[in-house]
């Protein structure tokens, strides 16, 4: 009987300390009960792995990590840890989350003071986490890769095509503004050149447009392209043609519209501009022949020598006069070879022409 009491009495001596022991072991440890959200807002679902990181173990014995695994279901988390503040230096937890479909991973520092009650988060978290998108291979600041925005690389793609359009552009407007830009400064230094009345363009002067003279024929040819149509000036019979009513111009090319066919023994004459520059010159424009208009005298005189002598337009009522058939040009001097275009009393003369200009 005796023996029988020592017996049970040893019994409940070793299950008192096992269960003193146990209630102790149960007392250090601190509960962290949450619910954790995703950066987005919504309940976590997936795993945190918490590694003890210090100088010793929980135990404080023998340096050794120490980590553990918990699965988390619609943000419910609870945990117990050992405390790590009374550990000499403070020792902490690393949280490593990791959602379920691998899309979201980040990390969280905790220190876990002793605790009776359960803590939250926001009473252990030691720093801001840090939050990254990633594959979920690990790393909470493992950097976000193309391949994982949906569309990135496409449209990155049709950007960097956009750019490379507008590039072009841009250096095609650049390139036009240039030669637009090289135009003017031309035009500009012709038109100055013209307002002071001196031109280095090249010039035809009476020419004869090639052509049969028959009073059907209605196509003429002249022996240069003119620099510009408006440049031309057509002479039938001394009397400008109008382009546009009496002819049309295409290239060096003539056409007579049917009312203004020229007719046999008619005369045609041609002065226009051509492409290039040639010497410097300046124009002399509606000059009175100095010289008696009394139906005697043959001899009128220029004030300057026209350069080249068939430059000159010399108009008597204003129908044009032909060199070397009406009067002759020598030097200065214009000499009538014609009675019947010698001046009349009250008949007029102008004379256009072109002088070799002064450097």
């Amino acid at each position: 009987m005796i023996e029988t009491l020592r017996q049970r009495l040893s019994i409940f001596l070793i299950c008192s300390t096992i269960l003193a022991t146990c209630a102790f072991a149960q007392s250090t440890l601190t509960q962290v009960q949450d619910t954790v959200y995703t950066p987005n807002g919504t309940l976590f679902n997936g795993t945190v792995v918490i590694t003890w990181t210090g100088s010793a173990d929980p135990t404080g014995n023998t340096p050794a990590p120490y980590n553990t695994s918990v699965k988390i279901y619609n943000g419910a988390l609870s945990v117990l840890l050992v405390p790590s503040t009374p550990i000499t230096p403070t020792a902490y937890y690393q949280a490593l989350y990791t959602s379920s479909d691998g899309l979201s991973t980040w990390t969280e520092t905790w220190q876990i003071p002793p605790s009776s009650a359960a803590l939250t988060l926001a009473q252990i978290r030691v720093s801001n986490p840090v939050v990254t998108t990633g594959s979920g291979n690990g790393g909470g600041n493992a950097p976000i890769t193309m391949a994982q925005v949906t569309g990135l690389d496409s449209y990155l793609s049709a950007l960097n095509s956009s750019l490379a359009t507008v590039t072009a552009l841009a250096n095609q407007l650049s390139s036009t503004v240039s030669t637009l830009s090289s135009s003017l400064n031309t035009l500009t230094t012709q038109v100055n050149a013209f307002s002071t009345g001196s031109s280095t363009a090249l010039f035809t002067d009476a020419e004869i447009p090639a052509g049969t003279i028959n009073g059907t024929n209605t196509q003429f040819t002249l022996a240069n392209t003119p620099a510009t149509a408006a440049s031309v000036m057509l002479y039938r019979n001394g009397v400008l043609q109008s382009n546009g009513i009496d002819y049309t111009i295409s290239g060096a090319n003539i056409t007579f519209a049917h009312a203004g066919i020229p007719q046999a023994n008619d005369t045609l004459l041609a002065y226009y501009r051509v492409p290039g520059t040639g010497s410097l010159s300046s124009s002399v424009d509606d000059e009175q022949p100095q010289g008696t208009i009394d139906g005697h005298n043959l001899t009128f005189t220029l004030n300057a020598a026209p350069n080249p002598a068939l430059s000159l337009q010399l108009f008597k009522n204003g129908t044009l006069l032909q060199q070397n058939n009406d009067y002759r040009l020598s030097g200065t001097s214009i000499s009538f070879i014609s009675t019947s275009v010698t001046p009349q009393p009250g008949d007029t003369l102008a004379a256009y022409y072109r002088i070799t200009a002064s450097h």
